[in-house]
């Protein structure tokens, strides 16, 4: 009995000590947006142009161009110009941000949403393709994603999307519900991260979230309240298709089972 006792004790004083690690860090006000670079265009009385962020070309005509790549070692981005383009030690505003620098997202759903390169910080999102909400953990805390919440480093391994030199998508460290995908374009690489709705997992083979469905009838898309996934029987066993709630209805009600 008493071994239980202590047992006890020593559950409730650790879970005690993990609470006080938990913190929800620091919305921050100041946040730049995802970039995307644009290509340039040759015709327009440029010499040269940016073909990427890496790459510029020699615009012979409007339908010769020579491409030239930027020295990777000395002057590695492209920088364009009103007449022409040059290599340089720093990249353009339309290129990557720097490392350090705090990103929103465009949220592709509600909830809380990792930041894809970042540990440190975390993104709420209120709704679909809307902006996120940036949230910076305190000092000595990083994101933990089982808690959705910032905990001690100690306790929280730093979780990142790793890219390869394609796009696709990949596994969000061992989650089976967040991954995310990988654009490779222009000499730039953006990470995009998704989260699969409450029971469904992502498959890499179907490249999307398959919905586990525990029983016939409809029930919320925890992504997207304004959707909701419709489980019937077919050829013996549960299938899923996930339907909208009708023009004039905003949110899927769970309790109701309809659209209000």
């Amino acid at each position: 009995m008493k071994s239980i006792i202590g047992c006890f004790i020593l559950l409730k004083f650790l879970e005690n000590i993990f609470a006080q690690d938990v913190d929800l860090g620091e919305k921050l006000e100041d946040v730049s947006l995802a970039r995307t670079f644009t290509p340039g265009v040759c015709g327009g009385g440029q010499s040269s142009i940016c073909a990427s962020c890496t790459s510029l070309s020699l615009c012979i005509s409007a339908s010769i161009v020579v491409d030239v790549p930027c020295n990777s070692t000395t002057y590695p981005y492209c920088i364009p110009g009103e007449v022409e383009a040059r290599c340089s030690t720093e990249p353009t505003s339309g290129c990557a941000p720097a490392s350090d620098e705090i990103v929103a997202i465009t949220c592709s759903s509600v909830g809380v949403l990792p930041d894809p390169s970042n540990c440190n910080i975390y993104h709420v999102c209120r709704t679909v393709q809307g902006i996120s909400d940036v949230y910076q953990c305190p000092t000595g805390t990083r994101f933990n994603l089982r808690v959705r919440q910032c905990r001690a480093r100690r306790v929280t391994p730093c979780v990142t999307v790793t890219c390869g030199a394609t796009s696709g998508f990949v596994y969000y460290g061992t989650s089976s519900q967040y991954y995310a995908y990988c654009l490779v374009a222009n000499g730039v690489t953006s990470r995009y991260i998704f989260k699969c709705p409450y029971r469904a997992s992502f498959n890499m083979s179907a490249k999307s979230c398959i919905y586990r469905c525990t029983g016939v009838g409809n029930f919320v898309n925890t992504n997207d309240p304004t959707t909701f996934y419709q489980c019937y029987v077919a050829n013996g066993r549960l299938v899923a298709a996930l339907r909208s709630c009708p023009v004039g209805t905003n949110t899927f009600n769970q309790t109701l089972q309809y659209c209000v």
